[in-house]
């Protein structure tokens, strides 16, 4: 159950990550930027949506995996 419950955390935090990188606009507003904001990943500029979606995505698999585990393993106290 350990597992499952650190999965649905692990999720939470890739949400998170995920939410923010689509929400954010970078410099945009007055200041003359045009919004686009980019994530510097394994050497590699990606659109910070492209990123964001990729987390949400990864999110659902590892929420699902820590939704089975914990309930095949339920709440029961070991004996």
């Amino acid at each position: 159950m350990l597992v499952g419950l650190t999965l649905i955390g692990l999720s939470v935090t890739f949400v998170l990550y995920g939410l923010f990188a689509i929400l954010y606009r970078g410099d945009s507003g007055d200041s003359g930027g045009n919004g686009d904001t980019y994530v510097t990943f394994a050497g590699h500029e990606i659109d910070a949506d492209v990123a964001g979606a990729i987390a949400l995505l990864t999110a659902l698999v590892i929420l699902t995996l820590g939704v089975t585990v914990v309930r095949r393993r339920g709440f029961a106290k070991p004996s």
